[in-house]
């Protein structure tokens, strides 16, 4: 039989000195076939350690697969029992929150995603005159073009000012939802 002493053997499992002194110890049963002294080197025999290491770590690992099935077979309805209204944050897990959220939105406006209320309003009001001043034109200038009885002018007129309303309304609804906070947090308003 071969025997190797612990530096060795600590080389073949791979692990650090230290960490096969602490397995010798925890496990009375370790295969040892002579035991160190001053001057003299321990004698381990390579196979029957790594034999005794491989079962160990089995037996942890159905030990361990034992717990699992255990717990698995015994659930707690916990999401029920606390609903999320019932959970109160601690002053922590708020400020966690807040900066996470600051964050978010810093991200957020630098790609563009958000924007003030007020911004959008403006621009929409900039792009909505226009827009609404050609439309309301449109039914004339095509019906003296195109020689249009004045019956298709007027029907042009209602269905244009129909899809105005429409739109004005929508995007009304819209910036409603979306109204202005308060001053310290108009940077952090999403975009309308």
């Amino acid at each position: 039989m071969v025997t190797v002493n612990l530096e060795e053997m600590a080389e073949k499992l791979r692990i650090s000195l230290p960490t096969l002194r602490k397995m010798m110890r925890r496990y009375e049963d370790f295969p040892v076939v002579a035991e160190g002294s001053n001057g003299v080197p321990w004698q381990l025999d390579p196979e029957a350690v790594i034999a005794f290491v491989q079962a160990k770590r089995d037996d942890e690992a159905a030990a361990r697969d034992a717990r699992d099935d255990l717990l698995s077979q015994v659930s707690l309805p916990l999401e029920e029992l606390h609903t999320e209204a019932d959970r109160v944050a601690t002053p922590a897990e708020r400020l966690k929150l807040a900066q996470a959220m600051r964050v978010e939105d810093e991200v957020a406006k630098q790609r563009g995603f958000l924007v003030l209320t007020s911004d959008m309003r403006m621009r929409l009001t900039d792009a909505w005159t226009p827009l609404s001043q050609f439309l309301t034109a449109l039914p004339g200038q095509l019906g003296r073009r195109h020689n249009l009885p004045d019956a298709v002018v007027r029907d042009m007129r209602r269905a244009i000012e129909a899809q105005q309303r429409e739109l004005h309304r929508k995007l009304k609804d819209l910036l409603a939802a979306g109204a202005d906070p308060p001053p310290e947090e108009q940077e952090h308003a999403p975009a309308a």
